[in-house]
């Protein structure tokens, strides 16, 4: 039988991970139209990345929109061309700019189109996008309000395989200590403010805690030697529990998430649905520069439900932060029964939904 190829787009990686699992087990040619710096580094082997010119969408910012009207009809040009080569059978996106040339290049060339939406709300790329696709994938259904009800499917998010069934590690040492875990992220890409931040108190956090430090993918290499030099100067006993990485794959993170006492993370949508599905605590510094506050309203979700404390990025200085954890860490034991209510709120098997999704779009029922 021959493979079938889809195209799949957009910059929210996560989900499109654990969907292209699924999609390779069942023989498909998966090719990634995308932006290139962090897909190029996750993107598991057999996939290919192809590179799209595409301008950031962002509603106040003058220049970034002068930019993205430029590049637009360039990346629509290339998304034209590739797309009439590949012939797939489906665009599949998952949202943030680089998409939209893609799925314009996809309308006008008759190929079905599926979006997916991470958020409780809807990004300003999958708007733009939602009159162009056969069918709108959402997490939480608090998001159809945003798209036409005849062709939005709740699916929920596609969570990645290692995270569902995880498999026993004693890889680190550090989660096995006396001492409470700390987990900080500022995502894949990381967050610059909040590795500096956390490295002008390092000491301070490991004479209390463990930590365990995701410094993100696609921050400057100057700053990441100097955290590795920072690392390298800490007393011996505050190395063994500093666990200092760019990046953790999915069964690094599942044993992370099952030893971590609380977490210290941007609040994006993926992380928001990984905090509630491992019923972890958290201390949110949502992105003051996302889509719509997209970032606030996710960690506002998770403090409403008493799961997590929310420090704005205007606040955040090395007084905060440190008050702000040990404050958490001193009530972990409520925070951890109350986030133990969310894991029923999470579709846990979004993966799958979506790829039956994928089949009804493609076969035309």
């Amino acid at each position: 039988m021959p493979r079938k190829t889809i195209v799949i787009t957009g910059t929210h990686l996560t989900p499109a991970l654990a969907l292209i699992d699924k999609l390779t087990k069942n023989n498909w040619h998966i090719i990634y139209l995308g932006k290139k710096k962090k897909e190029q580094q996750l993107l598991p082997k057999g996939v290919r990345l192809i590179y799209i010119s595409s301008g950031k969408l962002q509603r106040f910012n003058k220049i970034s929109s002068l930019t993205t009207g430029i590049k637009l009809p360039f990346g629509v040009f290339q998304s034209f061309h590739y797309l009439k080569k590949i012939k797939p059978v489906l665009v599949l996106s998952f949202g943030g700019y680089t998409s939209v040339p893609v799925c314009l290049s996809a309308k006008l060339l008759s190929i079905p189109i599926i979006i997916h939406e991470q958020t409780l709300a809807a990004g300003l790329a999958n708007k733009l996008i939602a009159p162009l696709a056969k069918k709108i994938a959402i997490s939480w259904s608090q998001s159809q309000k945003y798209f036409p009800q005849k062709k939005t499917v709740l699916t929920g998010n596609p969570i990645r395989r290692e995270l569902l069934k995880p498999k026993k590690s004693t890889k680190y040492q550090i989660l096995n200590t006396k001492y409470p875990v700390i987990y900080i992220t500022g995502g894949s890409q990381g967050s610059l403010i909040i590795n500096q931040t956390i490295s002008s108190i390092l000491e301070k956090l490991l004479a209390k805690y463990s930590i365990v430090h995701q410094f993100g993918l696609v921050q400057a290499d100057n700053h990441w030697q100097q955290q590795l030099d920072l690392q390298k100067n800490l007393p011996e006993e505050y190395q063994k529990r500093y666990l200092l990485q760019k990046w953790f794959s999915a069964s690094e993170l599942t044993a992370i998430f099952n030893k971590a006492d609380l977490v210290v993370s941007r609040s994006g949508a993926n992380t928001v649905i990984e905090l509630a599905f491992f019923a972890q605590p958290a201390l949110l510094i949502p992105l003051p520069f996302a889509q719509k506050n997209e970032q606030m309203a996710n960690a506002q979700f998770l403090a409403q439900k008493g799961t997590a404390q929310i420090l704005n990025q205007k606040d955040l200085s090395a007084k905060s932060l440190f008050t702000a954890i040990t404050s958490m860490i001193i009530q972990i034991n409520q925070f951890k029964a109350r986030a133990k209510k969310l894991k029923p709120l999470i579709i846990d098997q979004g993966t799958d939904n979506l790829y039956r999704l994928i089949i009804e779009v493609i076969s035309g029922s």
